[in-house]
């Protein structure tokens, strides 16, 4: 199976990379000058537990030789003196998805150092195709083949979302499903990992994926698990109930013996931040059990996510139509009104609420503007604002939110378990990627973390 030679293929490459000895292709010993050398550069290579002086000489696409190559022909040398060499960035956790399609340069990712994505996280993936929305692809091979076509800047992979998956078999409905239809949603979930797919990805604060009880996600991790993968999660909940959601993941995880990444991890609103070292506490323990658990986070104390996520997932049932059905019912509209002002609260207010996106022209303007200030412009209640942009907008405004405590972010990210993750997209500050005002993690989370952290 082609999982099992990825394997082997990274196994021999690891292999060669801790022997630490020169490897040298035999045409290059007849004197076949290499295309390109990287002179005298301190080497970082995330194997070896140390760094050292080395060149770096590159036939094609590809490392020929680890040693010293003075006197070596090249058609280009390169001189690194002074200066870092290290193997492009893994993002563990990224949404760049058919963006690559766009833009198949990566501008964003690249630039910062990039070369692996590892797209679908939160529940979404750009297959299978809604049926909503028209696409010349209808699985993740079809995908793969149309990125390579494109001769993407970036190495491409990806996990299968639950939310997707479910959407396209049984809508955006809040309910169990089917026998039927849970039998439909392993078949897919078995050909997207037969097809290359590294895992299932769940993001169980939005809907449809959200509407999933443990159950239903135990099953689906069973087919994953017969492939070898992984089950990601961006967990129930990431402020009030952050203890019960990440104890869910484990459950879930250990029930079928497969390993666990939590995404983005991280507790929110100052009245949870207390939280961080207990959330930490069971992801130890589980590993200490022989669960392999880790997690990834970027650099950043803000968020960014959908504004309709505050409200009660009983008024996202049926997606952003059904959501905007009830906002528009003032009755409905008024029984949710507590509970998303307290959803609000628990991360923070509606003042740590930054309007980074919209699509209507006539609401352009908000951009850039915490609600509370736009409310105040308008002479409006911040709730009823809200509800009233997102009617504005069928349900799809994005924000940033100022939720995190520096202190957790640290503790989160020099853990030995949690990797380094954008959260973000391959976008350009050009063209149709040029949209809204991006979470800058987007463009700096690796440079941010080498940086600062």
């Amino acid at each position: 199976m082609r999982r099992d030679f990825l394997k082997k293929g990274i196994s021999a490459g690891v292999a060669l990379w801790i022997s630490g000895e020169k490897i040298i292709d035999r045409r290059l010993m007849a004197g076949q000058a290499f295309d390109v050398i990287i002179k005298g550069g301190l080497i970082i290579d995330g194997v070896n537990d140390r760094e050292y002086l080395s060149d770096v000489g590159i036939v094609g696409e590809r490392i020929q030789t680890i040693g010293n190559l003075e006197g070596t022909k090249a058609r280009s040398i390169v001189n690194a003196s002074g200066r870092i060499v290290s193997p492009g960035f893994i993002d563990i956790h990224s949404h760049t998805d058919s963006n690559l399609l766009i833009n198949p340069r990566a501008e964003s990712k690249v630039r910062q150092g990039v070369t692996t994505e590892l797209s679908g996280n939160c529940g979404s993936s750009d297959f299978p195709p809604q049926k909503s929305k028209r696409k010349d692809w209808a699985n993740l091979e079809q995908l793969q083949s149309l990125l390579i076509e494109k001769k993407i800047a970036v190495n491409f992979a990806s996990l299968v979302g639950h939310g997707t998956v479910r959407a396209f078999i049984m809508g955006e409905e809040m309910r169990a499903p089917t026998e039927k239809e849970m039998d439909l949603m392993k078949e897919h979930v078995g050909e997207a990992m037969e097809q290359g797919a590294f895992g299932l990805s769940t993001g169980l604060e939005y809907a449809p994926s959200g509407f999933a009880s443990s159950d239903e996600l135990i099953e689906l991790c069973r087919v994953v698990a017969r492939f070898g993968g992984f089950y990601s999660t961006h967990i129930r909940s990431e402020d009030n109930l952050a203890l019960e959601a990440v104890g869910e993941s484990i459950f879930i995880t250990e029930k079928e013996d497969l390993p666990l990444q939590i995404s983005h991890l991280k507790i929110s609103g100052k009245i949870n931040w207390w939280k961080m070292p207990l959330m930490i506490d069971l992801i130890e323990r589980a590993h200490e059990r022989g669960l392999p658990v880790t997690a990834d986070r970027y650099p950043y104390t803000a968020y960014s996510t959908g504004l309709s996520v505050f409200y009660p997932k009983w008024a996202r049932d049926g997606g952003a139509e059904g959501l905007v059905k009830r906002l528009k019912d003032g009755e409905t509209r008024e029984r949710m009104k507590e509970e998303t002002i307290k959803s609000v609260k628990s991360n923070n207010s509606w003042e740590s609420l930054l309007i980074v996106g919209v699509e209507k022209g006539e609401n352009s303007w908000l951009e850039g503007k915490r609600i509370h200030e736009a409310a105040a412009k308008l002479n409006r209640d911040p709730y009823e604002f809200a509800c009233d942009l997102l009617i504005k907008e069928e349900g799809y405004v994005s924000v940033v939110g100022f939720g995190m405590s520096e202190e957790n972010t640290e503790m989160v990210l020099k853990h030995p378990l949690v990797m380094l993750g954008s959260d973000g997209s391959a976008i350009a500050p050009y063209g149709e990627l040029n949209r809204g005002i991006p979470h800058p993690r987007n463009y700096g989370a690796f440079p941010r973390f080498l940086s600062l952290y």
